[in-house]
């Protein structure tokens, strides 16, 4: 949950050169609520997959746009 925020908040810095410190509370909440949904018994596997499609969907979805797919690539000169 941090590779996420740290994804989102660099993506969003990168599209508008501004820092939106809500993605870094909301992201800090959400590590906070995994972690505890982590130390149920019997929901470890739930938490980590939770963790690997909110990874998936962050990279990829196009909730802000570019997507950090998109910015990755266009850093790289690769076009997506």
């Amino acid at each position: 949950m941090l590779l996420i925020t740290g994804i989102s908040f660099g993506n969003h810095w990168y599209n508008t050169n501004s820092a939106d410190l809500k993605i870094l509370v909301a992201g800090g909440i959400a590590t906070g609520i995994l972690a505890l949904v982590n130390e149920v018994p019997g929901l470890s596997g739930v938490a980590t997959g939770l963790a690997w499609l909110a990874f998936i969907g962050v990279t990829i979805a196009p909730v802000q746009s570019p997507t950090p797919l998109q910015n990755i690539g266009k850093i790289a000169g690769v076009k997506l």
